[in-house]
């Protein structure tokens, strides 16, 4: 194969491992999720465990892409696209840590005496992983229009983490027995505000591989 065509192929690998590491975190929010939701400590701890094969992951793409720049020496567009490989599993890699870590507050949640868990939680929760799952899907498809929505959907996530916290602030108040699994909850609602984030940095990272514009959309 030519030069070009070597490079060619080291850019289809790279979408083709970012694309596998997107599937494999779009899983761990999704067991996040449904831990949440049934409150189900085995869940949970096998969703923090697989946080591991997603961190060699990250390495394993940040390594390729690095040879890819040091033995091609990319420019212009082709250089886009692996500088924004490098941000992007970056991100990915972080909303898998934020599964983990809301995986291991459930964890700690089921030991304790059972608290309602108020629908809004809920809500919040799902739109974090629609973003998660929009964000991949503008990557996978290279959808700039699709990226910017997911973005402007973060407003929306932010908007219910206030109202969430200071519900659960009032609960603890008022229910001072169950302090500490409100503060659980808190911290939860907080993972899953900064998944929000790297789902919108993600996105963000999509519109610059597609037409060069990195800024904040949200």
């Amino acid at each position: 194969m030519t030069t070009r065509q070597v490079f060619e192929q080291d850019l289809i690998d790279l979408h083709t491992e970012i694309i596998r590491m997107g599937a494999l975190v779009e899983t761990a929010i999704a067991n996040a999720v449904t831990a949440l939701e049934t409150m189900d400590p085995e869940l949970a701890a096998a969703t923090s465990r697989a946080d591991d094969a997603i961190d060699d992951m990250e390495k394993s793409i940040e390594h390729f892409s690095l040879e890819i720049i040091a033995l091609q020496q990319p420019v212009a567009r082709d250089l886009r696209a692996v500088a924004s490989a490098l941000k992007l599993v970056t991100d990915l890699e972080r909303i898998a840590d934020h599964a983990s870590d809301i995986s291991e507050k459930i964890i700690v949640l089921c030991s304790m005496k059972r608290i309602v868990l108020p629908h809004q939680v809920v809500t919040m929760a799902n739109l974090a992983k629609q973003m998660v799952r929009g964000s991949l899907d503008s990557y996978v498809s290279r959808d700039a229009v699709r990226a910017a929505e997911v973005a402007r959907s973060d407003d929306r996530v932010d908007e219910l983490y206030e109202r969430i916290k200071n519900e659960l602030v009032h609960l603890m108040s008022v229910d001072p027995e169950n302090i500490a699994a409100h503060v659980e909850l808190l911290l939860i609602c907080k993972y899953f505000e900064r998944i929000a984030d790297h789902a919108t940095n993600v996105a963000e990272w999509v519109v610059f591989l597609v037409n060069g514009d990195h800024r904040n959309l949200n």
